[in-house]
This record gives C-alpha cells, sequence and structure tokens, in this order.
C-alpha cells in the first residue's frame, strides 16, 4: 500500500514539472512585457499561442498580446501618431483600446479632410459610426461624413440617412443644429423628387419618401404634410375611378388627415364611395349573392353614419335571404315528395316556392312535376297534346289545311277521317299517336313517336314528313 502510494506521488511531481517546463516560454513572456518590451513580447506571445497546448494559458497569453499593442498604440498616441496608434489600438482589439481607437480615426480623418482626401476621410468616418459606436466624438464624426457625402458625394439621399441618425441620437447636440443648415440647402431637391415620382402616379414611392423626411424638425414640414395629404388624395380617385375600392376610404382619411384643406373634397368622394358601394351591393343582389351584397351595403355604414339608404338596402336583402330560405325548404319539400312519386304535391310545393322565389330553376322543376303528373294520370291524352302543341300547334294547323282543301274539292262523303288514336310501345312512357286522312286523289296515313318525358316528337313514316314539310 505504501509503495502505491509513492509511485502516485512520482506521477503527480513528473506531471507538475512537465507543465512548469511547458509554460516557461509563457512565463518568459510575461516577464518581457513587464519590462516594458512590448514589440518582443508580442513576438514571444505570438509563438507561444501558436504551438501552446493548454487552452487556460493560451487564452491568457492572447490577453497579455492586447496589452501589449494597447501600450505600443499609447505611446505612437501621446506622440499624435495617430495613424501608427489606430493600427496597434485595432490589434488591441479590446474596449480599452477602442475608447483611443475612435480618436485616432477621428484626427486621421481631420488631417484627410485637410489634404481634401474625401475618400479616406470617409473611410475612417464610416468604421467609426458603425464599429464605435460609443464614440463621444460621433456628432462630429456624422456631421463631418454629411459634409462629405453632400459636397463630395453629392448623394444627398446617403446624407440624409446619417441625418436621421444624428437626429435620433443627438438631437441637441451643436453638430445635429449645423447639419440642419446643411440638409435645409438640398431638402427642396428632395421634396421635388418625391413631387416627380406623384406626377408618375408612383404613389407608394412618393409617400414612401416623404414619410422619411416627415420627421425633418423645419420649415418644410408644413409643405411635405399637404403634399402627403395630396398623394393620398390623388391616389384615391384613381383607385376610386378604376372601382379599385379596398383602400379608398383609408386614403381619403389619411389625406385631410394631412392636409385639412382637402375636407370638402375628401367628403364629396366619400359620398361618391358610399355610392359605389350601393350600386355594387345592388349588383350582389340581383346576382342572389345576399351576404356579399349586405356586406357592401355596411361598408357604406362607415361612411355615412346613419345612412338610411343603406340601412333600407340591408333590410330588404335579409327579407330576400328569408324568401330564399323559405324557398328552398319548399323546394326540398317537394323533391322529397317527387322521389315519393307524389307528383301533384312536388308540383304544389314548387308552385307554392315559386311565387316567393321566381327562379327558372323552380320552374323547371314546376314543368317537371307537372309532366309526371301527366305521364302517370292521362298519358294517352298528354301523348295528343303533346302532338298539337309541337312547333307552336304547326301539326293541327296542317292538318286543317289538307282536310280545308278536300272539303273543297270532293263531297264529305268522299273525305274519311280517323282523329287522334294513341298507342303504348314496347319503350316506357312512348306512345304513337296516329291520325287518317282518306280522300280520292290522296291518303295520309300519320304516326308520330311521343316520348313523354322529353316531349319529342318523332314522324314515323314519309307521309307525316311530307306533311310538316309542305
Amino acid at each position: 500500500m505504501i509503495l502505491q502510494n509513492k509511485n502516485f506521488a512520482i506521477i503527480i511531481l513528473i506531471g507538475v514539472l512537465f507543465i512548469s517546463c511547458t509554460n516557461f516560454p509563457y512565463k518568459k513572456s510575461v516577464k518581457t512585457l513587464k519590462e516594458g518590451k512590448y514589440t518582443e513580447a508580442i513576438q514571444e506571445l505570438d509563438s507561444y499561442i501558436e504551438t501552446s497546448k493548454h487552452p487556460a494559458f493560451k487564452e491568457k497569453a492572447k490577453e497579455l498580446r492586447s496589452q501589449a499593442y494597447y501600450q505600443l498604440g499609447l505611446q505612437e498616441y501621446e506622440k499624435n501618431n495617430y495613424t501608427e496608434a489606430s493600427e496597434y489600438f485595432f490589434l488591441a482589439n479590446s474596449n480599452k483600446a477602442d475608447s483611443l481607437l475612435d480618436n485616432c480615426y477621428f484626427e486621421i480623418a481631420q488631417s484627410a479632410l485637410d489634404d481634401l482626401d474625401y475618400p479616406d476621410a470617409s473611410d475612417y468616418l464610416s468604421f467609426i459610426i458603425f464599429h464605435l459606436q460609443e464614440s463621444e466624438k460621433m456628432p462630429e464624426v456624422m456631421y463631418d461624413q454629411i459634409l462629405i457625402q453632400t459636397n463630395y458625394s453629392q448623394d444627398i439621399h446617403v446624407a440624409y440617412a446619417t441625418y436621421q441618425i444624428l437626429q435620433n441620437r443627438f438631437p441637441t447636440s451643436d453638430a445635429f443644429a449645423q447639419a440642419t443648415k446643411i440638409v435645409d440647402s438640398f431638402m427642396p431637391q428632395l421634396i421635388d423628387e418625391a413631387k416627380s415620382q406623384w406626377d408618375d402616379n408612383l404613389y407608394a414611392d412618393a409617400l414612401d419618401k416623404l414619410f422619411i423626411y416627415l420627421d425633418y424638425p423645419a420649415d418644410f414640414i408644413t409643405e411635405i404634410k399637404d403634399m402627403i395629404g395630396n398623394v393620398y388624395y390623388t391616389w384615391s380617385v384613381t383607385l376610386l375611378q378604376n372601382r379599385e375600392l379596398d383602400n379608398v376610404q383609408t386614403y381619403l382619411i389619411h389625406a385631410e388627415e394631412y392636409n385639412s384643406q382637402l375636407a370638402d373634397q375628401v367628403n364629396d368622394k366619400l359620398v361618391e364611395l358610399a355610392s359605389i358601394y350601393i350600386t355594387q351591393g345592388d349588383g350582389f343582389l340581383v346576382d342572389r349573392d345576399i351576404e356579399s351584397a349586405i356586406s357592401s351595403y355596411r361598408k357604406t355604414l362607415a361612411i355615412i353614419e346613419n345612412y338610411e339608404v343603406a340601412n333600407n338596402k340591408i333590410a330588404r336583402a335579409e327579407e330576400f335571404a328569408r324568401r330564399i330560405a323559405q324557398a328552398a325548404q319548399l323546394v326540398e319539400e317537394g323533391d322529397a315528395q317527387f322521389y315519393n312519386e307524389e307528383y301533384v304535391a312536388a308540383y304544389e310545393s314548387y308552385s307554392d316556392a315559386y311565387k316567393i322565389d321566381s327562379i327558372p330553376q323552380i320552374y323547371d322543376k314546376i314543368n317537371l312535376a307537372y309532366i309526371w303528373t301527366r305521364i302517370t294520370n292521362d298519358p294517352e291524352q298528354y301523348a295528343i297534346e303533346i302532338v298539337k302543341q309541337y312547333n307552336n300547334g304547326i301539326i293541327p294547323e296542317k292538318i286543317d289545311e289538307v282536310e280545308t282543301i278536300a272539303q273543297k274539292n270532293y263531297s264529305r262523303q268522299d273525305i274519311r277521317v280517323t282523329p287522334w288514336q294513341v298507342f303504348r310501345t314496347v319503350t316506357r312512357n312512348s306512345y304513337e299517336v296516329r291520325y287518317t286522312i282518306l280522300i280520292p286523289d290522296k291518303n295520309y296515313f300519320l304516326r308520330w313517336l311521343i316520348r313523354l318525358e322529353t316531349g319529342e316528337v318523332v314522324p314515323l313514316n314519309e307521309a307525316t314528313e311530307e306533311l310538316l314539310a309542305s
């Protein structure tokens, strides 16, 4: 047992010695750093970080390297060597270094501005804006950037975007007050661009621009608001003319909200919109789309409160819906009766429904019930009626012509007539109807096949066909 403990202690000791030996370069780098040899310390730490297999010590080495870069940057900063200092601060990559890095970049940008090197100055200012946002130099940085974007880049849209950031973050700063004077110089141009889009019917694009400028704290704000109202009004009128009504009321309300001088014009268009909704509702009602009709009528009530015309239309539509439902119930009863071959009862139910809701579909059901009532009760007489009514009564008319001519040419005893006769055929609900006229010069054996269900009349011989063709 004692031997085992000794072996374990030896293993521990060897491990400690191993770690101590492998961390010798780290300790040497720390000593170099404390001696103020920052460049040499960075080289040693770089080498250690690259080769070390101890994560904890490697992270400590990175922190020490950052301190070394910071110290080098601080030395250059105190000598006003801002370019060199900024490179060291950037490599240090720490909050402490960043607190001076923005000053370096700002001073470098100022020197570039003095030398009229606007692109280089803009690059440094942009880095501060986007990566060093806590810089105390930020108001001055943004002001300088606006100057460059306006006078050198001549991109007033980007300049205004930078101005907005300055306004949101530092509205009480001197830099913001000075920047406003710059923006005042090109704001008319921005407004004119929006007006051009408005003139080209690009209403959404114009409004997008104008709303960006709506927070501009200057005299232009009244002009901007009035223009927003005018754009909304023009857009709503265009939509109204095209019968694209979904957003018309909203845009008209916005028009008056931003430009109160449009109040009378807006009111006239709202009345026109209400009238269109009434007309649309009437159209839906004709198409029997009751729900859409009522919805359209009700839209007018959001425009004109307690609009009597709309209320009356809604009441009539609801009554129409009730009548349609009542008729539908009677049709349903008639369908059940028809299915049970109660054709007379079905006929009555359909007729009652038609009195309430006179539509072709119900009328067709009435006719069908009538047909089956006749088929069931007196099919033979119905077959004769179908023949007589065929093609507006042309068959009785032709028979009458033949008999009239025969009576003129022959005596009564020379003419023999066999009136309407009906014979059942082998086909269900089909009958043969005959009519015979015998005269000295010609005999007419007239025969038709009648299909009761469809009312179809089919000539069965040449004599019958000739009769209709004469």
